[in-house]
């Protein structure tokens, strides 16, 4: 409603008095505006016209003081039409981890530089780049979408350096002489499984999703060659064999003689068994529970993650000589860069050895 009215000083001016523009698509309310201070009539008119027009576009005032929590409501409901399930579900608790308890209640508007930085600097603090690069681009996708809905014109986490590690990550793999040592006492004190478990880890490289979802119709017992084509993950509650990681991710990995030997010895364990039958009867949370009692029980063994037995594979493959790219597609990597990112010690033990063959190469 649009009324004239008479200032203190004598003069006519025009008001707009809760008029109705639209409904937030934050809140689902609707919004009603009331200003003073117009010369005509028609300014006031116009001025309900470019609102009712900001509505009809994005669905919300532009002005309006809308939370990083407000933005990521609206995002994650698109984000979710667009990528697979297991996607979603991984990404959705990274931002519930770290994202959202730093950036869920300050005002969109307000996330500046220098609020960005402090997110990177905090996570430089407990994890290493690949992983500060990971929450860096969910934080994009956010901003990048609040960029959209012109709420705000810049996303300012695009300008963040991560810092260097303050300090030095442990070694998160085998050396050769520590993976026969442990492979060696698990296969002593556990079950001929939980070892075999670990020597297909090891000298394939598989993901653990992957190896969960090995089915003995994947493995090629006579031409030595395990077939990765299927991944197992957390989704809602529940463990769900689905597509693998990504379509690199897919391909056919050949066994070493030892391990075709140890998957045949365990297939006649269970010859009245379907071929569809998985080779391994086991979650994720499994291995991470058989890896816990073998520590315990063998506490003098060096620790490593489940994952480290995929890092081991790769950095004993280097160490023998085998080229980055044939690492990459072993490893089912989308491309090298990867793999360069993830394992930078591979790289940076082959350039001191470059230096110190040439140095004893000039001492002769």
């Amino acid at each position: 409603m649009i009324k004239e009215y008479i200032d203190k000083d004598n003069k006519k001016y025009y008001e707009i008095k809760n008029h109705y523009i639209g409904k937030d698509i934050f809140t689902g309310k609707e919004k009603r505006i009331s200003k003073k201070g117009f010369r005509t009539k028609k300014e006031a008119e116009n001025y309900c016209i470019k609102l009712k027009s900001e509505f009809l576009e994005v669905g919300f005032k532009t002005n309006q003081d809308y939370t990083f929590q407000d933005v990521y409501d609206l995002f994650i409901e698109q984000y979710k039409r667009k990528v697979k399930d297991t996607t979603y579900y991984s990404n959705t608790k990274y931002f519930k981890q770290h994202i959202l308890p730093f950036f869920a209640n300050i005002k969109i508007k307000d996330i500046k530089l220098v609020v960005c930085q402090k997110f990177i600097n905090d996570l430089a603090k407990k994890f290493k780049k690949s992983t500060i690069q990971r929450y860096r681009t969910l934080v994009n996708l956010v901003l990048d979408y609040a960029i959209k809905l012109e709420i705000i014109s810049t996303n300012y986490m695009k300008y963040t350096d991560i810092p260097r590690a303050i300090e030095k990550r442990k070694d998160n793999y085998y050396s050769k002489n520590e993976l026969l040592e442990f492979l060696r006492l698990v296969k002593d004190n556990f079950s001929f499984e939980i070892y075999c478990i670990f020597r297909v880890l090891a000298f394939t490289g598989v993901r653990r999703g992957e190896l969960c979802a090995l089915t003995w119709k994947d493995v090629d017992l006579k031409n030595k060659t395990l077939t990765v084509s299927k991944n197992m993950t957390f989704i809602k509650g529940g463990y769900r064999i689905s597509e693998t990681k990504t379509q690199a991710s897919n391909r056919v990995i050949y066994l070493d003689d030892e391990t075709v030997n140890v998957l045949k010895q365990l297939r006649k364990e269970s010859t009245f068994l379907p071929i569809d039958t998985s080779i391994f009867d086991l979650t994720i949370s499994r291995i991470c529970y058989y890896s816990k009692l073998i520590h315990e029980k063998l506490p003098n063994l060096k620790k490593i993650s489940v994952h480290g037995f995929r890092h081991t594979h790769a950095t004993l493959l280097y160490e023998s000589g085998v080229d980055i790219k044939d690492i990459s597609n072993r490893l089912g990597h989308s491309n090298i860069k990867t793999t360069l990112d993830v394992y930078t010690h591979l790289t940076e033990d082959k350039k001191k050895d470059v230096t110190e063959k040439f140095s004893k190469f000039m001492s002769i």
